[in-house]
């Protein structure tokens, strides 16, 4: 049975010309992950200091294993904190109404 973690990454305060280069290569690894729901939700704070990311393993250890892939992995600190649950809301097509 996997369960949810949530990854607190703390990103620098300044970003250099690597960093920036590497966040297309993110956004693409990103991209899968949640496809193949790995990735739950991946949140920016407006201040592009913090990202929040719910994940869907089976231990800490697969959850630390997917991060150190990550192509920003060696500009930010990493907490990985296991939940007790997750609730999201449902998301899914409109409701049908037939006339």
């Amino acid at each position: 049975m996997k369960d949810v973690y949530m990854v607190h990454l703390s990103l620098p305060e300044h970003f250099n010309s690597e960093m920036w280069d590497v966040i297309p290569a993110q956004r693409v690894m990103v991209n899968d992950l949640m496809e193949r729901r790995l990735i739950l939700s991946y949140s920016l704070d407006m201040d592009r200091r913090n990202l929040w990311i719910f994940m869907e393993a089976a231990d800490v250890i697969e959850v630390n294993n997917l991060i150190k892939k990550f192509p920003i992995i060696k500009f930010v600190k990493i907490r990985i904190h296991e939940l007790a649950f997750y609730d999201a809301a449902p998301v899914g097509l409109p409701e049908l109404i037939l006339n």
